[in-house]
């Protein structure tokens, strides 16, 4: 009667650990590179290119990861400004060069969201995708000493290639205007 019992607990604690192992598994992040997922279309088999959110703080600051592909937009979120506070936030590339501002007014907004794409900007003089990756640093104006970081990894979010080449650097894309395209008030 006892061993029935032991095998009993045994079978249960092996379908336990089982069941959760097994949700362990389709719910851990898979990631694919870029490659695989050129290499994958039409097949089914391709899991997440981009790296999974893993939020960055520094004060009321957020960004919602600390990787990065080349093409994906960073998204920042700004919460409980005190209504005294007036400063900036800056963002460095990992060259040094500054790529993107948000000026903060507490006595505006309490809060905010905003996105911006690391991308090759000519007023910026940043020209080449080499500044663009490695470890970028965020600082608030009045808080230089305070930094949070993330990285801008080598890896291309796909079919973002062709906007990182030197030659697309500050070229704007011009539509050709058509006067017979608006139609005349009567």
């Amino acid at each position: 009667m006892q061993t029935k019992v032991t095998v009993s607990i045994i079978v249960g604690i092996v379908i336990v650990v089982g069941v959760i192992g097994y949700q362990m598994y389709e719910t851990t992040w898979i990631r694919t590179t870029s490659d695989e997922y050129y290499d994958g279309i039409g097949k089914g088999n391709i899991a997440h290119v981009v790296y999974p959110d893993n939020p960055q703080n520094l004060y009321g600051l957020q960004i919602n990861k600390d990787k990065y592909l080349l093409g994906e937009s960073v998204y920042v979120k700004v919460t409980d400004i005190p209504p005294q506070l007036k400063t900036e936030i800056i963002f460095y590339t990992p060259s040094g060069k500054q790529f993107f501002e948000i000026k903060v007014d507490g006595e505006k907004t309490s809060g905010f969201k905003q996105y911006f794409k690391p991308q090759l900007l000519m007023n910026r003089q940043l020209c080449d995708v080499n500044e663009l990756i490695g470890n970028w640093v965020v600082i608030f104006i009045n808080n230089p000493g305070e930094k949070l970081y993330f990285e801008m990894t080598d890896e291309y979010l796909p079919g973002n290639e062709k906007y990182f080449e030197a030659s697309t650097c500050g070229i704007t894309k011009e539509i050709p205007f058509d006067p017979n395209y608006i139609k005349k008030n009567d």
